[in-house]
């Protein structure tokens, strides 16, 4: 029974599962699985010697999107989510350098950037969502679901366990992820 739910749930937009997710722990446990790539970047990019912290501190941003999403602001949830969860990090990295410095610290310097424009910002995450549209029309079901399980760190042997197929069919399957992706990238 849990099993048929999980697998329900891969197949629902972020949208509906954050509606879900006021009734379905399952929905939240997907809407964490489908972002953990995204907190991990954002922590890792905002600091590294902290990266545990920042990593909880981003998940604590992403439970908050999934709590204060609407709907009908037209906006998708992954842009909101992705704002909310590099707010929180942002908010963290700031307030520790305040409290270690004694000093108010300068918000460019601590992120270690040239200081990005917010239509810049705009910009590369519109890119980023074409690119993962791009990726998503491109693989197949099994493709996809293939490739999701590669990038959260499992390996092949766990991936053919996971989808009750052969390793040599996901080897397989990580071929053709590979060649879409560089025709993709070109």
């Amino acid at each position: 029974m849990r099993g048929d739910r999980q697998d329900q749930q891969k197949k629902l937009s972020d949208e509906q599962l954050v509606l879900n997710a006021q009734s379905d722990k399952t929905a939240i446990g997907e809407l964490i699985a489908r972002y953990i790539c995204t907190v991990e970047f954002l922590a890792k990019k905002y600091g590294t010697e902290v990266h545990e912290d920042l990593v909880q501190e981003g998940l604590m941003g992403l439970l908050g999107a999934v709590r204060t999403y609407r709907e009908d602001k037209n906006a998708k949830f992954s842009t909101y989510a992705t704002k909310c969860i590099k707010n929180k990090i942002i908010s963290s990295v700031h307030r520790n350098a305040l409290l270690s410095g004694g000093e108010e610290a300068d918000l460019e310097a601590i992120l270690g950037g040239g200081g990005t424009v917010p239509e810049e910002v705009v910009v590369e995450r519109e890119e980023l969502n074409e690119l993962y549209d791009k990726i998503t029309s491109a693989l197949s079901e099994q493709e996809w679901q293939v490739f999701q399980s590669f990038l959260r760190g499992m390996s092949y042997n766990q991936i053919a366990l996971g989808l009750g197929t052969s390793e040599k069919a996901v080897d397989n399957a990580m071929q053709r992820v590979r060649r879409k992706l560089r025709s993709l990238l070109r």
